[in-house]
């Protein structure tokens, strides 16, 4: 951890690895500090998972600045800093999501296909696929409409 300075003079914390995951190896740790008030969150939302660097805040607004390794992979738990003082870890904020179940295998491989045409951020499932909104769910609907006609699926918990 270092400090940076912000084009407005002010103090960033600048993050550069991934120490740990507050949910398994570091659970200990930063349950402990959680009881002594040294714990900071920083919330990203979902499709920003994937940046390697972002300019963002804690819950406490101290400044960060965190520039990740191309090998690193943020995820929910993700502690970026771990001293005797201090701990920050990342909330992930999943957002909105569409759970689409293909009835078939076929159906399956053309929804992946035209999810990934689209550039949609997908997580895939053993039997269902996630994507995760960077918008109105009605515009995905609108465009998942399109597709009824070349692929059988259902959106998990819609009647659609």
């Amino acid at each position: 951890m270092t400090a940076d300075r912000a084009a407005s003079g002010e103090l960033y914390l600048a993050l550069h690895s991934i120490v740990g995951n507050a949910h398994r190896e570091l659970h200990g740790a930063i349950h402990e500090l959680g009881h002594h008030g040294r714990v900071e969150w920083i919330s990203i939302a979902h499709g920003d998972i994937a940046r390697r660097r972002i300019r963002t805040f804690t819950d406490r607004g101290r400044g960060c600045t965190i520039e990740l390794p191309r090998d690193a992979r943020l995820e929910d738990g993700a502690v970026l800093h771990l001293a005797a003082d201090l701990a920050v870890v990342i909330r992930v904020d999943s957002g909105e999501q569409l759970v689409l179940v293909p009835h078939d295998l076929q159906s399956a491989l053309r929804l992946g296909h035209w999810c990934g045409n689209l550039h949609w951020k997908v997580e895939f499932g053993e039997d269902r696929m996630t994507i995760l909104l960077d918008g109105p769910s009605t515009s995905y609907r609108a465009r998942l409409h399109d597709l009824q006609t070349l692929a059988s699926f259902h959106i998990e918990g819609s009647d659609g």
